[in-house]
């Protein structure tokens, strides 16, 4: 028996140090090293800086902004700051000084600044790093460029954006394997849970637009893919369930047909990812779904920062 307990504890033990992806903003939290740039500063160009996110609260987070003088460690401004993570991007705010030893001489830090006690924050990936950046312009000596940066590896939970899905093919029963219209046969992976919540607004580095849902009593469907309207030359990479299934197709007037397997208890995700604009933006595909004697029809504009997507839903 205290075998059993022992070994249950160690698998919780696991777990917990085990990193994940985060929906909770919890990847925000902690530590992170940057530069400030201060275009009008008198004492310098640069200035060491370090973003202590010490408290998230879903959305809003509180910690504490450190700027130092490179050349003297010792003179430096901690500020109290609050802020909420968006979808896109992070707002500050400037709360309160807790500390400051101003520079020798006539030069002192700038405190407070009622025009601009906020700033915007842009996150993405960069290589191995997650960077956070903001500016912030006025009239004062406040008039300033902020970047902080963290190794991914570093990070306890995983933003919802550095998300990657599996797609190595996985080998199904028959119905899995499905021939597409150039004749080739395709393994397609069964969704997992995890793929399927998280990231879904993010994939292959595009933002994702919020899909367009349908439910279907069947366990296959055929999809249909052609440009609306005038045909420009847009072209897209189609992916289905994180796989890529169709690669850089050239919409036409006649439809690309592929069959696909719908798999009950997921939402079977397709992602239009636009590959070019054609002649006249954004990239437009018109997209038929067929199965059985019954069909939906589909417009689903993509650009080259966000693809539009379809989820289908079955029973079967």
């Amino acid at each position: 028996m205290n075998k059993y307990i022992l070994v249950t504890k160690l698998l919780v033990c696991m777990l917990m140090v085990l990193p994940g992806f985060s929906q909770d903003n919890q990847w925000l939290k902690g530590t992170w090293n940057g530069v400030y740039f201060g275009e009008k500063s008198k004492l310098t160009k640069t200035f060491d800086t370090r973003l202590q996110i010490t408290k998230m609260s879903g959305s809003q987070f509180e910690g504490i902004v450190q700027c130092i003088l490179p050349s003297d460690t010792t003179v430096r401004l901690h500020t109290r700051i609050t802020g909420r993570i968006y979808d896109h991007y992070i707002m500050t705010k400037l709360k309160e000084v807790l500390y400051f030893k101003d520079p020798p001489g006539q030069y002192t830090w700038a405190k407070h600044c009622n025009l601009c006690d906020s700033m915007k924050y842009s996150f993405e990936k960069e290589g191995d790093s997650v960077v956070l950046q903001g500016e912030r312009r006025c009239d004062t000596l406040c008039d300033i460029v902020a970047r902080y940066s963290k190794n991914i590896g570093s990070l306890v939970y995983k933003p919802a954006f550095l998300y990657e899905p599996d797609i190595t093919p996985r080998t199904f029963t028959a119905k899995t394997t499905v021939t597409r219209t150039a004749g080739t046969s395709f393994s397609f992976a069964k969704p997992v849970y995890k793929d399927s919540m998280v990231g879904r607004d993010y994939f292959a580095g595009r933002a994702v637009s919020e899909a367009t849902r349908y439910h279907i009593d069947a366990d296959s469907a055929e999809i249909r893919f052609m440009d609306n309207g005038i045909v420009d030359g847009d072209t897209i990479s189609v992916y289905y369930n994180g796989q890529l299934l169709v690669p850089k197709l050239c919409l036409k007037e006649k439809p690309y047909i592929v069959k696909i397997p719908l798999f009950p208890g997921y939402p079977n995700r397709l992602v239009i990812y636009a590959e070019s604009l054609g002649t006249f933006p954004p990239n437009t595909a018109y997209v038929r779904i067929i199965y059985g004697k019954k069909e939906q029809s589909f417009l689903l504009s993509s650009t080259m920062s966000k693809s539009g997507s379809i989820e289908l839903y079955t029973s079967q």
